[in-house]
């Protein structure tokens, strides 16, 4: 009988889904299951989870992956997480009222309050942050403010992947690169920073232990095994930030190396070695936090909502995306009647960051197609736009990797490549975040000497239209994007 794999379970506790997934050495993806990320509404619009409905559909989620791979030997597990949300807890480890979701935007009503006390600029060159409501610390002036009861009571706080593994092996330990998004730890340092935690009342005892990512913290159970059918014992590690452990699990891990994440949201996520933060005299629109590989840090650059630019338009035209696609392939590559321009605005001190865009153009003799073309041309335009400011501040741009939904649109990727006019790899991993968290598990395990990388397809620039991309780019692209900033006010 032919001895079966062993495996590495990888969990991605996400916004939408919770998932876990079976990898082997080779990085092969052998089992995934999936179930729904509760989340409840306030009356007052706030967003929040219940830690126990959290864990128990973690471990539904474990217990289905688990039936798929009946036979195989489980070696190690690693989880990953939505960054700034995170679990009060008690004296005796239970958790303490809900979950304040990452984008809940209740904590809103204290940025004026901590940028007083502190400068925003402060606040950068120590945390690679800006104050914005979703990060923990606004999180927790809501809680004192609003919770007051749970503030007397808590003992400790943990971000939601390390809730996880709390519930798995009993150990509260915090991760290096979700510690990264409280705006309570010096990333210099790579330390808690104990004058921002005294400026703002925080129980220095409340924030744990940090660990590398991939550091195993624990091993499960035996109570837990029992209900999990992961053996108990078995070791157990926190993966990280959602965001950098997807860019790690599809091989971005070399300095200069960008993955560029397409959903409804699209996102940059730059490796790089430690910057000198204080060079920066005003605060740019990316923020800054240690990355899940070791002595690397990493920078998050917001595209813009270009998913959800598609989106509208399919709500508009009335078609399915496969229509979009079949229109798309009609068209030639360069749309010279018609420009759209996306613009990225707003105060980068401020939760204000606001997307405008216009059609510019012959619009009454455009028929739909063009439309549709001119649309994907200012989005990699914008992609541009954005990918060029992280190379103005001295970050040198060396491999580009794309995933997410938008790279089943062979139009937008080739768009890409030629406004660039450079290659991409598009990876068509749609678990990148799982993937990464069972390969840090796997390495944790001495598993590993070289990171398995995912198949991609390499998209080449074509030549001719590049050339009058360049032009679309340089002449009407950026020159109107310029103005514009310079004319709005809001």
């Amino acid at each position: 009988m032919r001895k079966k794999d062993s495996l590495y379970i990888g969990l991605d506790i996400g916004s939408t889904h919770i998932k876990a997934a079976a990898y082997n050495r080779l990085g092969e993806l052998k089992a995934i299951a999936r179930t729904s990320t509760p989340a409840h509404v306030t009356k007052d619009g706030g967003i929040y989870h219940l830690a126990s409905e959290l864990w128990e559909n973690t471990v539904k989620s474990i217990r289905s992956c688990m039936e798929q791979v009946q036979g195989h030997k489980i070696k190690a597990v690693g989880i990953a997480s939505v960054a700034e949300a995170g679990v009060m807890l008690d004296e005796s480890g239970e958790p303490l009222g809900p979950i304040s979701a990452w984008y809940d935007q209740r904590p809103n009503q204290f940025l004026s309050m901590v940028k007083k006390r502190v400068p925003a600029l402060q606040f950068y060159r120590k945390t690679g942050l800006y104050p914005q409501a979703k990060y923990s610390l606004m999180k927790f002036l809501w809680m004192k403010e609003y919770m007051p009861e749970q503030w007397k009571q808590g003992h400790a706080w943990l971000h939601i992947a390390e809730y996880i593994a709390y519930c798995l092996t009993g150990v509260k330990r915090t991760e290096i690169s979700l510690a990264s998004r409280t705006m309570l730890f010096n990333i210099s340092r790579r330390e808690w920073d104990d004058d921002l935690i005294a400026e703002f009342g925080i129980k220095k005892e409340w924030l744990q232990t940090t660990v590398q990512a991939g550091q195993v913290v624990g091993s499960v159970k035996k109570q837990v095994s029992e209900y999990t059918s992961i053996s108990e014992g078995t070791p157990v590690t926190i993966a990280g930030h959602d965001h950098i452990v997807g860019a790690f699990g599809i091989g971005g891990t070399l300095d200069g190396d960008v993955t560029n994440s397409c959903g409804t949201a699209e996102t940059l996520v730059l490796t790089m070695q430690n910057r000198d933060m204080e060079q920066f005299t005003e605060i740019p629109n990316f923020t800054i936090g240690c990355h899940v590989v070791p002595n690397r840090y990493y920078a998050l650059q917001p595209v813009g909502t270009t998913g959800g630019i598609i989106e509208w338009l399919l709500s508009i035209t009335g078609w399915n995306y496969e229509q979009l696609l079949t229109v798309l392939s009609k068209e030639n590559g360069v749309n010279k009647s018609l420009g759209f321009y996306p613009a990225p605005l707003g105060d980068s001190e401020s939760e204000k960051h606001v997307q405008i865009a216009w059609f510019g153009g012959a619009l009454t003799n455009t028929h739909p197609g063009q439309m549709a073309s001119s649309i994907i041309q200012g989005l990699s335009s914008l992609f541009r736009y954005r990918l060029e400011f992280l190379q103005s501040q001295n970050m040198p741009i060396e491999r580009l990797m794309v995933i997410g939904g938008a790279t089943k649109n062979p139009y937008w990727m080739q768009m890409k490549a030629d406004i660039l006019n450079r290659p991409l790899n598009i990876v068509r991993d749609s678990e990148g975040v799982a993937r990464g968290a069972a390969i840090l598990a796997a390495k944790s395990n001495d598993e590993l000497d070289e990171i398995p990388v995912p198949a991609s397809l390499t998209v080449l620039p074509n030549a001719d239209h590049a050339g009058k991309l360049e032009e679309f780019y340089t002449d009407c692209y950026v020159k109107n994007v310029e103005i514009t900033k310079k004319l709005v006010t809001y």
